[in-house]
């Protein structure tokens, strides 16, 4: 019978459950004894002769049939694990040598039901053994990318806070996600690009989450990564790892080249160099240490590990800034628990995780393309200096066997610090540049310096608390309610970056328009600046940008949540999930008063049913579906809520210095003296304008349904899942229709919206804003703001039998619609944590929407569109001393994406003056995906595993090889266009591409 009450398991949990039936009988219980730390529990079993216990700390349990006292049976061996319930029946008809008989009733080692019949929701659980063995990415993102449904992101957006890839999960952007560790959420608060991860031998398990979670969490409207640590147990154990990933063993990194067939600048043609990756290395170790045990046999017990990882790499730059650099960080981790096991029914543990990212050195050496070797040294580069703090404290009191509370509170304090290093030569006050678009004519073409044009503000720190209180009710046999709150709040200290130098920096580019009246661009305020061929040296359309930048502020946002859900067993084959949860965001300005407050009901249902349709755990349908909010991240208010300049002056110029600067300026004509491209001139921005009224939060719905058979004694598990998500809001900035703030203003650009706007005397007025009306420049009238995502996945599973283990998962999908969500990975527009990170700012902010003409044709498949994934993954034992693993991901590419200069099929030149961002190249319309996808990939990761019986198997020793075929195919190319007139050179240029092969050798030791 697949009676499944209480053996519900949510997202980000970090406990299970175990629940099954047995015979009834008078003073019968269940007896759950932790095999690790002795922790034990003993629940009655009910009339209908089922029982559960939940709240368990994962791991290894004894489960024993207690009648009146006297063991009946004992199953051991037990798995809890975050993924959901483990069911152990209790019946008297089996006979195995693998059973513990102590009376008629047994249960054999080997019967435990192989399908979660408790569960109405599918993930997937890597634990710590399979990472002893498989060939996977140390990093949490690797382990998920094992997951059906996760994909990279653009390699343009950066990375998470530690310099791990950004993830998409079901076709959502990469700052959809949410990141936790033993239950605290570990998101990057900032940008809520990715997130902080254990040390990767302190992981216990990793779930990750695709398709929907339960009502007791939130704030992801894409994916989970959640992680539970190790804890410490009545034995002693320690071991030690060392891993070394040489560059004599990597393959050779492949050359980037001129990739535009249309280009007719000499030296930037199609095939021409661009970048000399020949040179390109890389070189990584990592050494990793842990103890563990009893301070008080079966009450307190420790874990500490520690980790430190060192990379060298060498990288040549573009043929437009000849460099070799060579440079090398140091990322030390540290984790340590702490668990009290006060008595039978009081727990109480302690968590603290470090981890940090110092780069240690960052040399820049001239280099000759023309010989292709390394010149003298010519600068010592901006350094970071990441760190992280985690903290949890987490009490569970098991009050009665029907009643338990848990309370959770944690803090995660990052500081970020960039700082330029001075060196022999070094010029403070020397202006940086980006020398990309000189004029090839001018003379001195070619000189740049390496000097930064902006840099972070050096005082940049965060802070967020998480605040958990969770009640679970067994109220009745049938209904166990689960209710309570989840308070998050961070902090977001002197976020923002300034220019660098003297105060500016310099942008080569070059007009899209070489026809004198047309403007070389217009700000949203109406303001324009003259097209440089009418003025000397700029009959190319050639010019220079003198940028001034900055502003530093500090900025909180507050995430309230309630939640309250009933896993109702409505029929012993039957369980329902009902769950509703509302969620409360409010972001503050450096006055701390709200510019966004979204605090009215935000109710988010999540429903959920399981079918055990034979009533013996081997075939279960199931379905959930659910709402899904998605708060504004603190970074936001950098661009939004703050104080910030940018401004610009134009100019034509005569020549340029070996450092790149400018000569022989010529000042072009701009309406306004100084020009912002933008509107910003520093002065603070109005809360009370820089959102409309009524904005709403976005938010997604998600439904999913599944089926999963066990075939016959074969040991295989078969998934069959179908899942379809539509987000219904987007929060964006948008600067046509908006006639009364010098700014854009955030909005929902899918719905009307209330503009609230400011008169002269200091009063408040306010106006409807409706994107089907509100006028551009050329065109009136935004499209509908969608994105929409479905996927149908097919998988096979056989779980370790002591032989091998193995999964198989294909994965049908498309993402599409007008938007990609918060960030725009074409452009490479996100907020990052910190310039080690990418150092964008841009989240929530992006161009896309700004005005109607940018969004025309925007309609298509989505950046994070991947049509065929099939991953596949395994062990196999050969010996009881060797094993082999491998992973295979063979998956589509991603949309392509073309923007020209120019817009409609007259080509009118840059209307609105953004450059390369209209959907339009050549005069004909071009929406993601027309002109094809980016190559497929074909990952295959292998390793060989040994571990010898001569040692008694503590020691191990490992080679893997990733990328075994070398594949390095481009996974983004470079979208600006350009015009018929005027072609972009670094068009279709590729922009991130596969990594080469490479190899870890590695050896660990347990004792």
């Amino acid at each position: 019978m697949g009676f499944g009450f209480s053996g519900h398991v949510l997202a980000q949990s970090t406990t299970g459950s175990i629940f099954g039936t047995a015979p009834v009988a008078t003073g019968e219980t269940v007896r759950v004894v932790n095999n690790q730390t002795g922790l034990t529990r003993e629940v009655a079993v009910d009339s209908s002769g089922h029982y559960s216990v939940g709240s368990l700390p994962v791991g290894k349990y004894t489960v024993s049939l207690v009648n009146n006292g006297q063991v009946a049976s004992t199953q051991s061996g037990v798995t809890v694990s975050v993924s959901g319930g483990t069911q152990v029946p209790f019946a008297g008809a089996a006979n195995s040598n693998n059973a513990q008989n102590l009376s008629s009733v047994t249960v054999t080692a080997n019967s435990l039901p192989a399908i979660d019949v408790s569960s109405t929701r599918q993930s997937s659980v890597i634990s710590a053994q399979d990472l002893k063995v498989l060939p996977v990415a140390a990093s949490a993102e690797g382990i998920a990318l094992l997951a059906p449904g996760t994909a990279s992101g653009a390699s343009v957006l950066g990375t998470g806070p530690a310099g791990t890839p950004l993830l998409s999960f079901s076709g959502d952007s990469v700052v959809e996600n949410a990141y936790y560790i033993n239950g605290f959420n570990t998101t990057d608060p900032v940008g809520n690009a990715g997130g902080i991860a254990l040390p990767y031998f302190a992981i216990a398990e990793q779930q990750t989450i695709t398709s929907g979670y339960g009502a007791e969490y939130g704030r992801s409207t894409g994916g989970v990564i959640s992680q539970v640590g190790q804890r410490g147990g009545n034995e002693f154990h320690a071991g030690a790892y060392v891993s070394v990933q040489p560059s004599w063993a990597e393959g050779n990194y492949d050359n980037i080249n001129y990739n535009n067939p249309r280009s007719t600048t000499p030296g930037k043609e199609y095939g021409d160099i661009y970048t000399n990756r020949q040179k390109d290395s890389d070189w990584a170790t990592i050494y990793d240490a842990y103890i563990s045990g009893p301070l008080i046999k079966d009450k307190l017990f420790f874990y500490i590990t520690a980790e430190a990882e060192h990379t060298n790499s060498k990288t040549v730059g573009a043929v437009t800034a000849p460099t070799y650099t060579s440079s090398g960080s140091s990322l030390p981790k540290f984790y340590g628990k702490l668990d009290w096991n006060i008595n039978d029914s009081n727990i109480l543990e302690l968590t603290g995780i470090s981890s940090k990212v110092l780069q240690n050195f960052s040399n820049t050496y001239g280099y000759d393309y023309t010989t292709n070797k390394t010149g003298g040294f010519q600068s010592a580069n901006t350094l970071y200096s990441n760190k992280f703090k985690v903290g949890i404290l987490k009490y569970t009191s098991y009050i009665t066997d029907n009643l338990t509370l848990s309370v959770l509170y944690g803090k995660m304090k990052s500081t970020y610090f960039d700082y330029q290093q001075a060196y022999a030569g070094f010029d403070p006050l020397l202006a940086g540049v980006t020398p990309t678009q000189q004029n090839p004519n001018a003379p001195g073409y070619g000189g740049f310096n390496n000097n930064p044009t902006t840099l972070p503000n050096p005082g940049h720190t965060s802070s967020q608390s998480n605040l958990r209180i969770d009640m679970e009710w067994k109220v009745t046999a049938q209904h166990d309610v689960k209710f309570g709150i989840d308070n998050v709040r961070s902090v977001d200290h002197g976020d923002g970056s300034i220019s660098a130098g003297p105060g500016y920096y310099w942008v080569y580019d070059k007009a899209p328009s070489l026809v004198p009246t047309d403007h070389l661009l217009t700000n949203p305020q109406g303001d324009y600046v003259d097209n440089p061929v009418n003025y000397a040296n700029g009959a190319g359309g050639y010019y220079v940008n003198k940028i001034v930048y900055g502003g530093a502020s500090n900025f909180t946002v507050e995430q309230k949540a309630q939640y309250v859900e009933d896993n109702w067993q409505a029929t012993p084959n039957l369980l329902l999930n009902l769950g509703l949860r509302n969620d409360q965001f409010t972001n503050y300005n450096p006055q701390m008063i709200a510019y966004v407050r979204q605090t009215t009901p935000q109710w988010a249902p999540r429903l959920g049913f399981s079918w055990d349709i034979f009533g013996d755990s081997t075939s279960k349908l199931y379905g959930n579906v659910g709402r899904y909010y998605l708060a504004l991240p603190s970074g936001l208010g950098v661009r939004t809520a703050g104080a910030n300049s940018y401004v610009n002056s134009y100019y034509t110029y005569a020549s340029i210095d070996a450092n790149g600067i400018p000569q022989g300026l010529t000042p072009i004509f701009a309406s306004k003296t100084p020009f912002s491209a933008d509107g910003e001139y520093g002065q603070p921005k109005d809360p009370k304008t820089v959102a409309s009224v009524d904005l709403k939060p976005e938010y997604e719905d998600k439904f999913v349904l599944g089926f999963q058979k066990q075939l016959g004694t074969l040991g295989l598990v078969w998934t069959s899942q179908a899942s379809y998500s539509t987000m219904k809001n987007i929060v964006d900035d948008v600067g046509a229709g908006i006639t009364t703030a010098p700014f854009d203003t955030l909005v929902n650009p899918g719905r009307t919206n209330i503009i609230r706007g400011q008169n002269p005397d200091g009063s408040y007025f306010t106006y409807l804003w409706d994107p089907k009306t509100v006028q551009g420049t050329v065109l009136n009238g935004y499209p509908p703001a969608t994105r929409k995502y479905y996927s149908l996945e097919e998988a096979l599973e056989h779980p370790w039998d002591g032989k091998w283990m193995g999964k198989i998962d294909y994965v049908f999908a498309k993402s599409y619609g007008t938007t990609e969500g918060p960030t725009d990975s074409t452009l490479g527009q996100i907020s990052n944590a910190s310039g080690f990170a990418g150092g964008g700012q841009s989240g929530s902010i992006t161009e896309a929407w700004d005005f109607p003409e940018l969004m025309q044709n925007s309609n298509g498949e989505q950046a994070n569109s991947h049509r065929h994934t099939l991953k596949a993954y395994g062990t196999y034992a050969i010996t009881p001393e060797w094993l082999v693993s491998g992973l295979v991901i063979i998956q589509s590419g991603a949309p392509l994406v073309c923007l020209g200069n120019t817009f409609g099929p007259t080509q009118i030149p840059d209307p609105i003056g953004y450059g390369n961002a209209y959907h339009w190249c050549g005069g004909q319309a071009s929406p993601p995906g027309a002109l094809g996808n980016t190559p497929w990939i074909h990952q295959l990761n292998l390793s060989v595993n040994y571990i010898p019986e001569w040692a008694g198997k503590h020691l191990s020793f490992q080679v893997q090889v990733h990328n075994v075929l070398d594949e390095q195919n481009v996974t983004q190319f470079n979208a600006p266009y350009g015009s018929t007139a005027s072609p972009r050179t670094t068009y279709n240029l590729p922009l991130g591409l596969e990594a080469p092969r490479y190899v870890q050798f590695s050896a660990k030791y347990d004792w």
